[in-house]
């Protein structure tokens, strides 16, 4: 194993884990640009003498970055000194138009788009123009998906003017994504071939791309890590920008696929969320912290919910409670969504404590009384849902939003109804639930091409989990044949990144614990499903380790000598031929195309 100080980018993660408790003094950032203009009067020299001014003319020759700082540029060319020694980009000067230049046209009269106002005066090698270019034209809009285009499209560009760190950090995201795009995402992995392996977690996994660890991007990681190391050492740095960079430094990690080095940074990021909220003695400090409840802190409690899913152990209480969880109503879609995500976070909390203990006969009467509350909670959570659809005039985009975010509630429910249950077959009587889910997930992928303005087939990476994780579960523990093979269909038909969950991955992973659990079935109408010995309890992916690596390893639980007998535990990699696959995606695009 290579040693920690030998991998390019772990010293300088390091520098970040070493901030995770940052105290400010002045937590904002001015987004605001010094435009004002004087007020001056036009005519000939005035008979009656005017007063002195009592402040000094304000200068429009100063640099782009220092204006945007409300502060005093030197006006060093090309880079004024007061941004170079600060660790700041400069971002040069203004010229203003010649009034009489000559008369343009129709084209040159419109207004420019915000894409390329800001490129004007932005300065970078030209592929770093180019990443900065797609970040602003297709990454930040993918990133921003149903609920946070205000997030990706506007604030994080903001920033990235003022704080060097966010600048490379986004360059490093535009890039790794248009490489994404360029290589024709993942690919449909349908010839799985299965090897038997019981060391399969100790087995170094290869990487089908070089992207993983491509030099460049690391190299804008790693210049964003040190600089915001650097940024932080100020006492007056903001908390904001430290908990911007962690967001953004997720979302590299989630692009190359690692695992570990993303929940570090969500850690860290979630340590200074919780530790500045729990500071608000001035009124400046109530100011930022309303700040990041609203734009920060629900990113990171997005966050916990992946990290649950992929056996992280929250080491902190969770800032809300169920009793505040579900609000008297929802005001807008994005209400609904970050109540959502409490619950879920509330309800896995409480799953993954009773998972541990249901086996062994351990469960209470408190721990029903529990199930209850929140299935309750769930409950109350729909009947809100329906009156702001009932109500409110929302938008189509809106109302896909809703069916995603029924999807999320419907495997709540099904999960919360049987977390207390042994017997795998309890599974069986939410079947119209999992045929729920998969009807929205049609519905939704059928309309992406339109909402997400690109064709079908193109890669995307979100941010959020969606509908892959939703699916997989269907996949995995809806046993009717057809319902689940619908399921699968939609993740083989998708082809996004959500977070951590890649469909195709998702799609034949699935389709493995499918293969096994219904080898003794004599039909796949649904008459007959699998019986309680052939059935999986449990599975764990452990080998996602790049976005297109040719292999994945699965471990499998199951109890194939009854629920009394032992546990049975597979070790397996699925392993792709990976060139027969790509000729599959470029069949499936010709077929397209004609």
């Amino acid at each position: 194993m290579v040693g920690a100080n030998k991998v390019q980018i772990l010293p300088v993660r390091r520098a970040l884990s070493s901030v995770s408790t940052s105290g400010s003094k002045n937590d904002s950032v001015s987004l605001s640009s010094d435009s004002a203009d004087d007020d001056g009067e036009g005519g000939g020299p005035s008979k009656k003498t005017k007063k002195p001014r009592t402040s000094k003319p304000k200068v429009r020759t100063g640099c782009t970055t220092c204006k945007i700082r409300r502060v005093k540029c030197d006006e060093t060319k090309p880079a004024c000194t007061r941004c170079t020694t600060t660790g700041r980009k400069c971002d040069g000067y203004y010229i203003p138009p010649r009034k009489n230049a000559r008369k343009e046209s129709p084209e040159a009269r419109a207004p420019s788009a915000p894409l390329e106002r800001s490129l004007d005066t932005i300065k970078g090698t030209p592929t770093e123009l180019m990443a900065i270019e797609f970040f602003q034209a297709r990454a930040g809009p993918s990133l921003a998906s149903y609920f946070d285009a205000s997030f990706w499209t506007r604030l994080v560009l903001q920033i990235s003017r003022v704080e060097p760190a966010i600048h490379y950090a986004i360059i490093a995201v535009g890039y790794l994504n248009l490489q994404r795009q360029s290589m024709g995402s993942t690919l449909h992995m349908r010839r799985p071939v299965v090897m038997n392996d019981p060391l399969a977690a100790s087995v170094p996994l290869k990487k089908a791309r070089s992207d993983h660890n491509d030099p460049f991007a690391l190299a804008q990681y790693n210049r964003a890590i040190t600089l915001l190391a650097q940024r932080l050492k100020d006492p007056d740095a903001a908390t904001e920008v430290a908990l911007l960079a962690c967001i953004l430094f997720v979302c590299i990690e989630f692009l190359r696929g690692d695992v570990e080095p993303a929940f570090k940074h969500f850690k860290s990021g979630m340590g200074i969320a919780l530790s500045s909220l729990k500071d608000s003695k001035s009124a400046g400090k109530v100011l930022v912290n309303q700040r990041i409840r609203e734009n920060m802190l629900p990113f990171f409690n997005r966050l916990e919910l992946l990290g649950m899913l992929f056996g992280q152990e929250p080491g902190y209480e969770y800032p809300t409670f169920l009793e505040d969880a579900v609000p008297k109503a929802f005001h807008s879609v994005r209400d609904a969504r970050d109540s959502v995500v409490h619950l879920l976070n509330i309800n896995m909390r409480w799953i993954r404590n009773v998972g541990r203990r249901k086996y062994q006969g351990g469960l209470e009467a408190e721990d029903f009384e529990r199930q209850k509350a929140l299935q309750h909670a769930t409950e109350d959570w729909v009947t809100k849902l329906d009156a702001l659809v009932i109500t409110d005039n929302v938008s189509s985009r809106d109302l896909d939003a809703v069916r995603m975010l029924r999807i999320h509630q419907l495997v709540m429910h099904i999960w919360l109804g049987t977390a207390c249950e042994i017997e795998e077959c309890t599974t069986d009587k939410f079947l119209p639930q999992f045929e729920a889910v998969v009807e929205l997930a049609e519905s939704i992928q059928q309309c992406l091409g339109e909402f997400e303005n690109r064709p079908t087939q193109q890669a995307t990476f979100l941010f959020d989990m969606e509908i892959v994780s939703p699916l997989y579960f269907v996949g995995i523990k809806c046993r009717h044949p057809q319902l689940r093979r619908r399921a699968l269909a939609v993740l083989r038909s998708s082809v996004r990144r959500e977070g951590l969950w890649d469909s195709d991955m998702a799609a034949v992973i699935a389709g493995r614990v499918v293969t096994l659990e219904e080898i003794n079935l004599t039909t796949l109408g649904g008459s007959d499903l699998p019986s309680e010995r052939d059935r999986i309890h449990n599975t764990q992916i452990l080998s996602m380790t790049g976005e297109m690596s040719s292999r994945h390893s699965l471990t499998i639980w199951s109890k194939p000598d009854g629920l009394d007998g032992r546990w049975d535990i597979r070790n397996e990699f699925l392993d792709f031929d990976v060139d027969a696959l790509t000729e599959v995606r470029l069949r499936q695009k010709l077929s397209a195309h004609n």
